[in-house]
């Protein structure tokens, strides 16, 4: 019985640790719609998703007859010194397959956003 002690309380931490990742709603929507659209590699249901802000995020939109394309996000430290992606919107733009273009992303962040960033 002294070792089960030491274990439950491992696992305690271990829970504790775990629960303690912050996450931030981040609606991703993509241009076009028929585009699949996966983060971390798994396939996103919908258009929202929860992301960890402890940590980078790989979003990959793919679809017939359209570029792959491939966006990383980071979270940045808020005014509060709180790990958060700036934005709650992202919008990944697809181009056609042959449009001659170098492998680029566009990513609009907000809806308000004047013009997109390259990454």
């Amino acid at each position: 019985m002294p070792r089960a002690r030491p274990l439950a309380l491992f696992a305690v931490i271990a829970a504790l640790a775990t629960g303690c990742v912050a996450t931030q709603n981040v609606r991703i929507s993509c241009v076009p719609r028929e585009v699949e659209v996966y983060v971390d590699g798994r396939q996103l249901e919908g258009n929202e998703v929860a992301l960890r802000t402890d940590r980078a995020h790989k979003i990959y939109a793919k679809g017939p007859g359209y570029e792959p394309r491939l966006v990383v996000v980071e979270p940045e430290m808020d005014e509060n010194g709180r790990a958060a992606f700036r934005e709650d919107d992202l919008c990944v733009r697809v181009v056609p397959v042959g449009m001659g273009r170098e492998l680029e992303v566009e990513v609009e962040r907000g809806a308000g956003s004047e013009a997109p960033t390259s990454r």
